[in-house]
């Protein structure tokens, strides 16, 4: 079963310093809640961990992302993943395409980002999507990760 998620939000740095950001691994790690970088297997593949809690279950994944497509003159990205909850409760698979484009709003420039996602979940976590507690822990993700990004993109 796929959960898909479509969020966006607006930062006011230009496409291009969103675009340096968004494609580091070791500073987008910092804003993803309970995630570690362990190590660049390649220049596009990378091995880390996440810790997730969904209901009454804490987990932690071990995993690989990839950045399958990077398209820095279109800013468009797509990324897949794969992890293995360590207690062997499931799996969880993940495709992300995002786009960043130029928004100008009383004008101040600045950019915009969009994202989806696919997030399939096999094995006993598989039964927490159904209820929409994994739509509710990404709400939760997906807020603090915009919060960190505005925060790391300021300084």
């Amino acid at each position: 079963m796929a959960i898909e998620i479509e969020k966006s939000f607006d930062v006011p740095q230009s496409v291009d310093e969103v675009w340096s950001f968004l494609t580091d691994p070791e500073r987008i790690v910092e804003c993803l809640p309970g995630a570690t970088l362990l190590e660049a297997v390649d220049e596009r593949t990378y091995r880390g961990e996440i810790g997730l809690k969904l209901g009454p279950i804490g987990t932690r994944f071990l995993g690989e992302i990839r950045f399958d497509e990077l398209d820095a003159r279109r800013h468009h990205m797509k990324m897949t993943g794969e992890g293995r909850d360590r207690r062997g409760s499931g799996n969880v698979r993940m495709t992300m395409l995002s786009q960043l484009r130029s928004v100008e709003e009383e004008g101040v420039g600045g950019t915009r980002i969009w994202v989806s996602q696919s997030i399939a979940l096999t094995g006993r976590l598989a039964s927490f999507g159904r209820g929409g507690v994994i739509q509710s822990v990404s709400n939760v993700m997906f807020n603090r990760f915009t919060g960190c990004v505005r925060e790391k993109l300021a300084q």
